[in-house]
């Protein structure tokens, strides 16, 4: 075989190669998994294996500083306080200490949802959690970037944007780097967006969407147009469905997985394509 022959199907290979290659979106950083700590006697970092093959999943979280099991390797961690509780912070610093030697961690998360009492939310007043965010969560500005409580879409006077307009306002000695929302509400994008940008234009900060779920209506249409957009927003630096976990009828969101949690679900299909 002639040496122009040998290179001419070296060329012919190279660009089938390059061709058949998976190609990240320019976007490719901003999607991460939240997943439970423990569900029904599972580790929840098992469910993230699941997602090894996505190239779009970057970072993971499960509102704590430790995790159990196993997660998906290649994946940064980004340890929470949930709230001000005895469980939360004793070992608070030891913990996120021992996840920067297991995990590459460059952000921390302060409280989940102090704006709501029950489903999850950590019930705190603003005071209570400015004096809590000062003591354990401060300390590690000087090495991490810091998250802002993260609120919930409520409409009230101390719910959701009003509740973290007064806590900035009270905290405005503490560094935060960027402020953190909460959404579920109907399968409308045009509302999703809408408060997203308010969320944006109030605190002039970059945001994270670390809970978004639809109650109602068809989640991976959603999903398929909310996406692209949040990928396009230079403003949103993070976001995670929530969640990884198996979906169950007793829920009236869609989680990630099938009810088994051996699978993605065509939300999960939606979320990590």
């Amino acid at each position: 075989m002639s040496i122009k022959s040998t290179l001419f199907l070296g060329l012919a290979a190279l660009s089938a190669m390059t061709e058949a290659a998976p190609t990240k979106r320019a976007s490719a950083g901003k999607r991460g998994l939240a997943f439970p700590k423990q569900n029904n006697g599972v580790a929840g970092s098992t469910y993230t294996q699941l997602f090894k093959n996505y190239d779009q999943i970057t970072w993971m979280y499960d509102w704590e500083a430790v995790i159990e099991g196993t997660p998906v390797t290649g994946l940064e961690y980004v340890p929470l306080l949930h709230s001000n509780e005895d469980w939360c912070t004793a070992g608070w610093s030891a913990n996120v200490a021992n996840a920067q030697k297991d995990y590459k961690v460059s952000h921390v998360l302060s409280f989940n949802e102090p704006d709501q009492c029950g489903g999850g939310g950590s019930c705190m007043s603003v005071s209570d959690a400015v004096t809590a965010h000062k003591k354990y969560i401060q300390p590690l500005a000087s090495s991490l970037k810091i998250g802002s409580p993260a609120v919930t879409n409520g409409d009230g006077e101390a719910k959701g944007i009003n509740w973290l307009k007064s806590f900035v306002s009270a905290c405005s000695d503490c560094q935060i780097d960027f402020v953190v929302a909460h959404y579920y509400a109907w399968d409308k994008a045009a509302d999703f967006k809408a408060y997203l940008t308010k969320f944006h234009e109030t605190f002039n900060k970059p945001v994270w969407v670390t809970e978004f779920g639809v109650t109602e209506g068809d989640a991976p249409t959603f999903l398929k147009e909310v996406l692209p957009w949040m990928d396009q927003q230079s403003w949103i630096e993070r976001y995670a469905w929530h969640m990884a976990a198996p979906t169950t009828s007793e829920s009236s969101l869609k989680y990630l997985l099938n009810e088994a949690g051996n699978a993605l679900n065509d939300v999960g299909t939606a979320f990590a394509s």
